[in-house]
């Protein structure tokens, strides 16, 4: 077989994320959606998120978690010094699941699957650091508070995966000021540690008894 066509049997390994929803019959934000939590292989190719076809035809829904059974017995066929669960992750980073497996859809950290329990590399949680998506024109170091560092602030996008919550959530506490933030361009950015302590304000009713 010519070099060529190796290259072009690659390429049918991967398709869009249109072709996936297609083939799967369901929409292209539910593909994205798996992509996101891991459960289906993807590469960039010339700046275009695409799929791995195979796992788009054997992809099986899951039915609820793993029993604890199932997961023991995972946990104990992987080096625990190198590979911790998402929940493990999420909690050494202070974060959300679904912000660990937001980092996992955009492959920046690596995963291994164990009796179909997730595990991730423990080196790439502790190393992960959330990119700052500026604005190219806005020169977003002057805009920065004096002495602070650049990996302290992130997006509106990265805030709301942390929180669980959608943006617009974010936007309106940063703009009552509840919520540390500086404008740089178009983008918002907003205070890292504001983000993991923020606690929402108590709603209407009685005080609690003591």
């Amino acid at each position: 077989m010519s070099i060529r066509n190796l290259k072009k049997l690659d390429e049918d390994k991967w398709i869009t994320q249109t072709q996936a929803a297609r083939l799967r019959k369901v929409t292209p934000a539910a593909i994205a959606s798996l992509l996101c939590r891991g459960r289906l292989r993807s590469k960039v190719v010339k700046g275009r998120k695409m799929v791995f076809r195979e796992d788009v035809v054997t992809f099986k829904a899951a039915r609820g978690r793993p029993s604890q059974i199932v997961m023991q017995a995972a946990i104990a066929s992987v080096s625990r010094n190198e590979w911790i669960t998402q929940k493990e992750a999420a909690q050494l980073r202070g974060v959300t699941v679904h912000a660990i497996k937001g980092a996992i859809g955009k492959g920046r950290i690596r995963t291994l699957k164990r009796n179909g329990v997730v595990f991730v590399r423990k080196e790439d949680v502790l190393n992960y650091r959330p990119r700052i998506d500026f604005h190219p024109a806005s020169g977003p170091q002057s805009a920065l508070p004096p002495g602070a560092k650049p990996e302290e602030w992130i997006t509106v996008a990265e805030a709301a995966r942390i929180r669980g919550v959608n943006q617009g959530t974010i936007t309106t506490h940063a703009t009552s000021k509840r919520i540390r933030s500086i404008k740089t361009g178009d983008t918002r950015l907003v205070y890292r540690e504001d983000i993991l302590n923020f606690k929402r304000n108590p709603g209407p009713g009685r005080p609690k008894k003591k």
